[in-house]
């Protein structure tokens, strides 16, 4: 490769690498009672605040991001348990059932990348199919049939991060017809790669399209793309309402959100964001770690509750596949959670319970 493919490439990865602070200041210490007496002192008035800065840009108004000043990358990092990565590894999937309007299920494509079938509606929240996110290489590179997907699926954007937002996934699904949900200023970006039907919510608010009821809710992240200055497209979770009620977390660190969710709607399913949460005194903020991902669905006492957010790339220290290890741990443990906690390995899936007699 040479010439210009070269000069991009380096500029690419000088301008990924600014979306994080990268100097050579000591971590900080953390503490994870404090972290968490910090999380859990906010107001929960402050999730219906304005979160809007006078230029535009969002934040959020419960507790706001500090910038970073150091390497987050450490020099003594954690020792993890040994555990068999094959145990954990990914399944084969076609996705053939995805054209039967009857098979309500929640499938896990990797990442935060969730297929929900659902009142005969096929749903996917934050797709990202193709083998890189901006520089980043997926480490599990699986090749997507988009010809099991229906003609006109739903699909769900929780930010604009490379990882959560995919062009080219967008793209390929923009050939089926799909209609899209999106955060507040991120309509422009869709319809400009070709979208007819796109929709853009601010938190709180909700929408009707066909049978399923959608609800943009809060989360405790940030944006930012390549070009723009972060902070100028809002991000949040998704709650879907229809047959059953399934809440998708996004990206988001531990925040009282989870529990106002739990107040005010009865969460049957909740896909829960575990994943990229090491080291934790950079990633503790937007990103929940196990024991973060198990106390935000007791929080919203949902029924059944389903991590992501690992699997296919590396975005931080802990292994790969070590939350599916850390769910498993914590289950065995604590075996009256052994029904609400219901792990997926990438490819696999996981038929709905039936309501009522």
């Amino acid at each position: 490769m040479t010439g210009r493919p070269v000069f991009l490439c380096i500029v690419y990865s000088v301008l990924f690498l600014s979306l994080f602070s990268c100097s050579s200041a000591p971590p900080p210490d953390f503490d994870e009672d404090e972290w968490l007496e910090k999380a859990r002192s906010a107001d929960l008035a402050s999730l219906y605040a304005n979160h809007r800065n006078p230029d535009g840009t969002f934040f959020n108004p419960w507790l706001q991001r500090t910038p970073r000043a150091s390497n987050w990358r450490s020099k003594e990092k954690r020792q993890y348990d040994d555990f068999s990565p094959e145990k954990y590894s990914h399944v084969k999937n076609d996705y053939s059932y995805l054209k039967d309007k009857n098979f309500d299920s929640i499938s896990y494509a990797g990442h935060s990348s969730m297929i929900i079938k659902m009142n005969g509606e096929t749903v996917f929240t934050d797709p990202f199919f193709s083998n890189h996110a901006l520089i980043l290489a997926k480490k599990l590179k699986l090749k997507f049939d988009y010809s099991q997907v229906p003609d006109k699926p739903v699909v769900l954007i929780s930010h604009n991060h490379y990882d959560h937002l995919d062009k080219t996934t967008v793209k390929k699904l923009i050939k089926k017809n799909a209609l899209f949900l999106v955060p507040l200023n991120l309509k422009k970006y869709i319809t400009g790669l070709g979208a007819k039907e796109v929709y853009e919510l601010d938190w709180w608010e909700s929408i009707q399209l066909g049978p399923l009821n959608y609800t943009f809710l809060p989360a405790q992240h940030w944006s930012r793309r390549i070009g723009d200055p972060g902070g100028t497209v809002l991000w949040g979770g998704w709650l879907i309402r229809g047959s059953h009620n399934v809440y998708f977390s996004g990206d988001s660190g531990y925040f009282r959100g989870f529990e106002e969710f739990g107040n005010r709607f009865d969460i049957d399913y909740a896909l829960i964001s575990a994943g990229a949460y090491e080291p934790r005194w950079f990633m503790h903020y937007a990103h929940m770690n196990v024991e973060e991902c198990i106390r935000a669905a007791h929080d919203m006492n949902a029924k059944i509750a389903i991590p992501f957010h690992f699997g296919v790339i590396t975005l931080s220290e802990e292994p790969l596949l070590y939350p599916l290890y850390e769910i498993d741990k914590y289950v065995s443990e604590h075996p009256e959670d052994s029904e609400r906690f219901r792990p997926l390995r990438v490819g696999e899936y996981l038929v709905m319970e039936k309501k009522g007699p």
